[in-house]
């Protein structure tokens, strides 16, 4: 047996306790915020629906507190409503004995975080990821609630135009930046994003190439097309391809995490001084920054909307759980970010777990099959550099015929053969027990989770390692007498979590035991992270952050941007495939809950059929915190970060 296997078979499982209840959230239609789900132990889409003609524009009277919709017909289209609840605080576990009391002053808290990334200091060009708005340092156009999918932040009203070809916002007026930059304006507004996509932050932005998070998403979305400013508080956003999830995804809270900061800031203080510093407009403001060390954020005490009861939140860069765990449990802290696996220990020690219903879907994506030939938009002629080795798991549909195929067989087909035995090869029900203590679940699917009601058991993917034998048998990779039938290499990160890590290592044990020998790389993300912009990478990697790969994603958001030439010039899982801008472009474009689900289940097949990402498997993500200090945390349903909104932390 191999040595990794065997150390995973023999660690000491712990019991799952926490039932995750995912806030689902339904898709947003065209004209339309809407719904959610009740949060079960089961991810359930419950979704009202309602077809009426009109076009609307949504006015917010006073911050997020009632919506008064203006109507006027135009054209039929279907408006999805519900009310997505607010998953409890797990309490599964028994506390043993009472967490310390808190050595904090009174109104600061101590958090001890793993990664913090730009959180503290950056603009959007320059990667500001990925807590600045989990944090609640910077803010977006649009927020996240329990009251809808979708509510106005520092938009106050928005009005699609009837093609879904552009959206006009008008935006919150009187809204101050930080450190005495001014209010926010429509010119402020414009930079930012533009300054976020990579096809315009050269040109309109800061001058710099944009970097951001999941920059692929912003291409997909905008393209070349430049935000635009009609008045001081009116911006134009014109799509190259409409996605019902742009306020969600692309100008929301808690979706990629480009926030509107202040370009005057920009242009007075230069770019230096801005990586280092954050101007932006949210309830807490950073006044101490230092890199991989700490992020200082004070109350700013007269904000538009909210005024923290916490007066300072510091976090600490603390790599090593076990510190943080001591931390807390001698009073030092009073948040931690902690592995999954290890919340029971700390329920019991007296702290109490917070989740805002996130949970991520784990899967090696296999990168390098493009399989596209021309830019889905402009028709241009791409560039594919990934073929110019054969590689076991890559098919090659440009020229089908090499010389290790086997009679019969295309390129495509060997291909698609070494990756379902590769998808075969996994124990996901082990990597659950023993990487997440049995916390997780396991998932068959790269985007789409079995626990939504669209599920098909079609779609599962079998533990069967004999026939993953056979299979590499077949697409002419026998065992050779060292016993190996071929080496890949897989990329694990470097991260201070221990989940994606920890997946990797164990995958690759499970593949040597069909006879693939794997070369495990674990270094840091911004080394590798270039291939995958550049569309160049033939290492396979472990992600879990788009669209659709994380469980509370309702089944008709259309998913698919980083699998497609959409999203060159940004992030992406450096896989390029029809089959998958065929799908985003459809549900994007379509208006019928019904309809789109229709499209995401044909992709779904493909997914399946394919295997070009073998899911392992999904876990939620919580934070601990001590309740001699914290009263209660009510975070907002959550899509992507693992946590939101310090502001609405209560203190004892």
């Amino acid at each position: 047996m191999n040595r990794g296997r065997q150390a995973l078979r023999s660690s000491r499982a712990i019991r799952p306790w926490i039932a995750v209840a995912g806030a689902s959230l339904t898709a947003l239609t065209i004209l339309a915020c809407g719904g959610g789900a009740e949060a079960t132990p089961q991810i359930i889409v419950q979704t009202v629906v309602v077809e009426k003609p009109v076009a609307q524009t949504v006015v917010v009277e006073k911050p997020v507190a009632q919506t008064v919709v203006v109507e006027k017909q135009v054209e039929k289209v279907m408006v999805v409503t519900a009310t997505p609840v607010q998953p409890p605080t797990s309490t599964a576990v028994p506390a043993a004995k009472p967490a310390p009391p808190s050595k904090q002053k009174a109104g600061e808290i101590i958090w001890a975080v793993n990664t913090f990334g730009s959180a503290g200091g950056g603009f959007n060009a320059k990667a500001l990821c990925c807590s600045s708005n989990a944090m609640s340092i910077s803010e977006t156009l649009f927020k996240t609630t329990k009251q809808a999918d979708v509510s106005p932040y520092l938009a106050e009203s928005w009005s699609l135009d009837g093609d879904a070809k552009s959206v006009t916002v008008k935006l919150r007026q009187g809204v101050q930046f930080h450190k005495g930059f001014g209010a926010m304006t429509a010119d402020d507004v414009v930079w930012s994003y533009n300054d976020s996509n990579p096809s315009t932050s050269v040109k309109f932005g800061s001058g710099i190439p944009s970097i951001t998070d999941s920059g692929g998403s912003w291409t997909a979305l905008l393209g070349t097309n430049p935000l635009e400013k009609i008045d001081p508080y009116t911006v134009k956003i014109t799509f190259t391809n409409f996605d019902p999830l742009w306020p969600i995804w692309h100008f929301g809270s808690d979706g990629l995490q480009a926030g509107v900061l202040s370009k005057k800031a920009f242009d007075q203080k230069g770019a230096d001084w801005n990586t280092d510093n954050v101007v932006a407009t949210g309830p807490f403001e950073v006044t101490t920054f230092v890199r991989q060390d700490r992020v200082v954020a004070e109350a700013v005490t007269q904000h538009w909307r909210k005024v923290p009861q916490p007066k300072k939140i510091t976090q600490i860069l603390v790599p090593d759980e076990t510190v943080r765990q001591a931390m807390m449990l001698a009073g030092e802290a009073d948040i931690a970010t902690m592995d999954l696996g290890k919340i029971p220990a700390m329920q019991r020690n007296g702290m109490t777990a917070v989740s805002n219903g996130n949970a991520n879907i784990y899967s090696i994506w296999f990168t390098g099959n493009l399989w596209e030939t021309t830019h889905p938009t402009t028709g241009v002629k791409l560039d594919l550099t990934t073929y110019a080795a054969d590689q076991p798991w890559i098919g090659n549909p440009h020229t089908p015929n090499d010389a290790n195929n086997p009679q019969g067989m295309d390129d495509m087909e060997q291909a698609r053969l070494v990756r379902w035995a590769l998808a075969m090869a996994v124990d996901r029900d082990l990597i659950n027990q023993r990487v997440v203590s049995g916390l997780g679940w396991v998932a068959y699917n790269p985007y789409f989770d079995w626990n939504l009601k669209e599920w098909n058991g079609k779609w599962k993917v079998p533990y069967d390692p004999k026939k993953a034998g056979e299979f590499l048998d077949k697409a002419g990779y026998p065992k050779k007498a060292d016993g190996i039938r071929f080496t890949i290499p897989l990329f694990g990160f470097e991260y201070p979590r221990g989940v994606p890590p920890a997946i990797v290592d164990a995958v690759a044990g499970m593949w040597t035991e069909v006879g693939v020998k794997v070369d495990v790389f674990h270094y840091d993300y911004s080394i590798y992270r270039p291939s995958l912009v550049g569309k160049t990478s033939v290492i396979p990697y472990i992600d879990w952050d788009a669209t659709g790969t994380y469980s509370n994603h309702p089944w008709d958001w259309p998913r698919g941007n980083q699998l497609s030439a959409l999203s060159r010039g940004g992030k992406s899982h450096s896989l390029e495939l029809p089959q998958a801008t065929q799908a985003l472009i459809e549900a994007g474009k379509e208006p019928d809950r019904e309809k789109r689900i229709a499209i995401n289940n044909k992709f779904a097949d493909f997914l399946y059929d394919s295997q070009v990402g073998v899911a392992t498997i999904a876990a939620g993500r919580f934070l601990v915190y001590n309740p001699n200090k914290i009263a209660s945390w009510q975070m907002e349903p959550g899509i992507r970060q693992p946590f939101n909104t310090p502001e609405n932390i209560v203190l004892k």
